[in-house]
């Protein structure tokens, strides 16, 4: 049976330094920019003419506009699109990540600054990029990326 102190210094040994309570609003969000702009660079090298990105200004504004813009909607999407989260056991959580990708090229478009998606199919890899890149840069920057008593030396 776990204790629940166990329990709280687990969570206390894994949570990234930029998560917690005490990290001003504003540092969780210039890390989270940071992780998203690499994920857009990666998106960028690995798919190609799929994606692009015109200069370092528009890879800062197209990212900024994606954090903000799935902070607001992913949500609200998650919870309207929850029975398809269910019947495919959460993998079309990736469609709403596609969905905000293309609504991110769109804004760009709008607003003329030079990122560009090239359809839904680009836009799904590149989201699964993003989220791949995402994922692996949030847990290796934890405090104690592969868990209680385990060690990277």
């Amino acid at each position: 049976m776990l204790d629940r102190t166990v329990f709280i210094r687990y969570v206390d040994q894994t949570e990234p330094p930029w998560d917690r309570g005490d990290v001003p609003w504003i540092v969780r969000i210039a890390v989270r920019w940071g992780i998203t702009m690499l994920g857009f660079l990666a998106a960028d090298l690995l798919l190609g003419d799929d994606i692009g990105i015109d200069s370092w200004k528009s890879l800062l504004a197209a990212s900024a506009i994606f954090v903000v813009v799935r902070t607001v909607l992913r949500p609200a999407l998650i919870f309207l699109t929850c029975p398809l989260q269910l019947i495919t056991l959460g993998l079309f959580i990736f469609v709403v990540n596609a969905l905000i990708l293309s609504l991110v090229d769109w804004l760009c478009e709008e607003w003329g600054i030079g990122f560009v998606v090239d359809g839904f199919v680009a836009a799904f890899l590149g989201a699964l990029v993003i989220s791949a890149v995402s994922f692996a840069l949030s847990r290796l920057l934890r405090r104690n990326p592969l868990g209680p008593g385990r060690r990277l030396l």
